[in-house]
């Protein structure tokens, strides 16, 4: 019966891993692209929890704590340059420039 579940839950993963991948690759903005790594991420990780039920082992362990690391780590590194290079570029354009002389407080 755990067999069937965990077959069942590897595929449902599968197709959200694969969802995740066309999100990453034809978002329409960056954030989105973000948002879909992180998703392709945790699947990944959960894959990887139903391989080490599957196989009944616990060598998997480090390695899901270490992809779950970098996958934290690389959507903090994303918003991180995203919050210094938006407003960066908002405030060179010149629509920007023009909202500020007018005095409009939706900056």
């Amino acid at each position: 019966m755990i067999d069937i579940c965990v077959t069942i839950s590897f595929i449902i993963l599968g197709l959200a891993t694969l969802l995740a991948l066309r999100r990453v690759f034809s978002g329409p903005s960056v954030l989105d692209r973000i948002i879909g790594f992180d998703a392709g991420a945790i699947c990944m990780i959960g894959m990887m929890v139903l391989l080490s039920v599957r196989w009944k082992t616990g060598i998997l362990i480090e390695i899901m704590l270490i992809f779950s690391l970098l996958g934290f780590v690389g959507t903090i590194a994303f918003v991180s340059y995203l919050n210094t290079a938006i407003p960066r570029q908002r405030k060179s354009s010149a629509a920007w420039k023009e909202k500020k002389q007018k005095g409009d407080p939706s900056k």
